[in-house]
């Protein structure tokens, strides 16, 4: 399983529209192959900062991911939405087979 923790800061005067293209994207990516959890988050202490949180079945699903219309629109749109760089991580986590 993969989890994929990220963070970004909304541009100035950007932050609904930021949170409308999160909106879009985790409800199409929901239904991506793979897809085990997809979700944005308000972080409580930096009203501006927008955070993810992805749970991926494994590495080829969120590559797929990465490959949907969905996804290469949000990519689109999100650069002139935030301040900064998003900060992501990636953690491979090993499952119970039992």
């Amino acid at each position: 399983m993969l989890i994929v923790l990220g963070s970004a800061t909304a541009a100035p005067g950007r932050r609904d529209e930021l949170l409308d293209a999160a909106r879009g994207v985790a409800a199409a990516t929901r239904t991506d192959r793979g897809c085990l959890a997809y979700s944005f988050a308000a972080d409580v202490e930096a009203e501006d900062r927008i955070l993810s949180i992805e749970v991926w079945a494994d590495r080829a699903a969120l590559d797929e991911h990465m490959t949907h219309d969905h996804t290469q629109e949000f990519l689109r749109v999100a650069p002139g939405l935030v301040d900064g760089e998003p900060v992501m991580s990636f953690y491979e986590v090993a499952t119970d087979p039992g």
